[in-house]
């Protein structure tokens, strides 16, 4: 008998256990074959199948958790999400003086889009 059926057995035997929580001869001699059974034996297989099911009943916890944390996470929106790089021509004088005034990473970017967009409303303010 391969170990994959003595587990198969073990496990049809786990739904027939006693109301007392222990596992069956049948269990044991499936797993262990014709090996000498005593209450001591029953009874410490017993608590072995008790803390087994207890960790995976903790995996499943956790995994339910893990999914729960994830699901509740916000979702970090990517910089390429909500820029896109584009290329244009800039006269030198300007492109310099913008180098010089641009400092820590990021600057330019956001010195171009607050300068785009105050351009925006200035001509919104010129049409109405």
């Amino acid at each position: 008998m391969s170990k994959k059926d003595r587990f198969n057995a073990l496990l049809k035997d786990k739904d027939q256990e006693t109301s007392k929580g222990e596992v069956s001869k049948n269990a044991h001699l499936a797993l262990f074959g014709n090996e000498n059974i005593s209450e001591n034996a029953s009874e410490s297989e017993s608590s072995k199948e008790k803390n087994v099911s207890t960790s995976s009943e903790s995996i499943n916890i956790s995994e339910l958790a893990d999914k729960l944390a994830a699901a509740n996470k916000p979702k970090r929106v990517k910089f390429e999400d909500t820029h896109t790089k584009s290329t244009y021509w800039i006269r030198d004088d300007i492109l310099e003086a913008f180098n010089k005034i641009a400092g820590e990473r990021g600057e330019k970017t956001r010195i171009i889009n607050q300068a785009l967009i105050d351009y925006f409303h200035k001509l919104e303010k010129e049409l109405s």
